[in-house]
């Protein structure tokens, strides 16, 4: 018996192929080219905004000086990290995707070398729950920072485009199983 399809009937394409071809072309109308000074620029800082020692620095500071129920957000908020990083890496070692293209400074290439998904995303995601919880009066900057910085990602060429909305909702949903357990 044969197992070929007669020329008449294409081959199926899989899901994941559409998935990957319909991703690559979000990201490609996103990207920015660096001879766009102020765009490329902006996305620059955008794309360091997510950087981890930043956040863990600014979360030290905060547990240090803060006190009683902002310190214990603050916790909540590092626990909620370290859970989205968590995912994160396994994910980034299980999938393997690799990235749009080389970019250098804006990741390590030892230990970081896979985009999906990505870790700048998921931890912009926790800020975007916890700032809107532990400072909802300045919620719609947490948001505008976590949509900067992952859009900053995908305008590099760092991320693709999915990379960054799968990273940010990890980081949100950690965030929120993070806050329920901790019985609020």
């Amino acid at each position: 018996m044969n197992d070929q399809r007669p020329p008449s009937q294409p081959a199926r394409v899989s899901l994941r192929s559409r998935a990957a071809a319909w991703d690559q072309q979000r990201s490609a109308r996103l990207r920015l080219l660096p001879d766009r000074a102020l765009g490329y620029g902006l996305a620059w800082l955008g794309a360091h905004l997510g950087d981890g020692y930043l956040w863990f620095t600014l979360a030290a500071l905060g547990l240090w000086l803060g006190g009683g129920p902002l310190r214990r957000g603050l916790l909540l908020w590092v626990i909620s990290m370290a859970v989205g990083a968590i995912i994160t890496t396994s994910t980034k070692f299980i999938l393997r995707r690799q990235r749009p293209q080389e970019q250098s400074g804006f990741y390590s290439v030892k230990y970081d070398q896979h985009s999906f998904p990505s870790g700048h995303a998921t931890r912009m995601g926790t800020i975007a729950v916890w700032g809107a919880i532990l400072f909802p009066g300045l919620a719609w900057a947490a948001i505008g920072l976590a949509l900067w910085t992952a859009w900053s990602r995908v305008a590099l060429g760092i991320h693709f485009f999915l990379d960054v909305i799968i990273g940010l909702g990890i980081g949100a949903v950690a965030s929120l199983l993070v806050f329920a357990l901790a019985g609020h």
